[in-house]
């Protein structure tokens, strides 16, 4: 071969390996490895979460006082990104400290019959509530972890965090590679979407989602998989076709279905 097409090609190699490395070359990664990353970004953002929600409980069970507990909360708050509000209980339930100071009527409350409890954290450090509607009308999560003292079980502290800022930090990293993101409990009810209309909508059982309903059967009684599905919008004329991948996130006893869509519009 010609020595000038030999040191041609060459050059183009290193041209388009430098590209590549660059990002100037558009890297397409399959939708099953975005999942995956979605997946892996969500248990490390709970996982840190729960380390600072651990060194508060152990700064609150070296002092356990009010004024300490609140500290405590305040300097967890000001570390974690997802928390809303916060709470410490002692080992009898009932509230101790709170922050931020919106949430004041909360002390003293007795919460002996919600979990978190004793009986809970024999078996686990970390607990994830039920989806639920809080006073305020957040729909949230509780993230809970136990305090220890030299004499056992003292109590826990509480964060409550909003799905939609959880699920939410990972929705725009998926939609610029030609993703959307939905997210919902094994029970059917949807905590996350693009539409955040559709927060809490249960879509194994409301008439109006009945075009998808077999599709959320199985994505409800499967821990992961792949089908396709055809959605029509809302004024009844536009219909897609989606690809839809799914895999289970778990943590603190808490299961999510993490969808990852691919759309592609029917003609005729």
């Amino acid at each position: 071969m010609n020595m000038k097409i030999l040191v041609l090609l060459a050059m183009t190699s290193l041209i388009l390996l430098s590209c590549f490395s660059a990002g100037c070359v558009d890297q397409t990664a399959s939708q099953t490895d975005v999942l995956a990353d979605v997946i892996s970004s969500l248990n490390k953002t709970l996982t840190d979460t729960r380390a600072e929600a651990d060194k508060a409980a152990d700064a609150y069970a070296a002092g356990p006082t009010p004024e300490n507990g609140r500290q405590a909360l305040a300097t967890l708050y000001q570390r974690t990104t997802l928390t809303h509000d916060l709470l410490i209980a002692d080992e009898n339930g009932i509230v101790r400290a709170v922050y931020p100071d919106n949430i004041q009527s909360a002390l003293d409350e007795d919460l002996s019959r919600y979990p978190p409890n004793k009986e809970i954290f024999a078996g686990t450090d970390v607990y994830v509530s039920e989806y639920m509607v809080l006073e305020n009308g957040l729909k949230a999560y509780l993230l809970s972890v136990p305090i220890r003292s030299p004499n056992g079980y003292a109590g826990y502290i509480s964060l409550s965090f909003d799905p939609y800022r959880f699920f939410g930090a990972e929705e725009q990293k998926v939609l610029e590679k030609g993703y959307n993101l939905w997210v919902m409990q094994t029970d059917g009810i949807q905590v996350f979407d693009a539409d955040v209309s559709e927060a809490g909508v249960d879509l194994l059982n409301d008439p109006a989602y009945q075009s998808v309903r077999e599709m959320t059967h199985l994505v409800a009684a499967n821990p992961s998989g792949e089908t396709k599905y055809v959605y029509t919008a809302d004024i009844g004329t536009d219909r897609v076709e989606k690809t839809a991948v799914w895999d289970t996130f778990t943590f603190g006893g808490r299961e999510w279905r993490v969808v990852l869509t691919k759309s592609a519009e029917i003609n005729g």
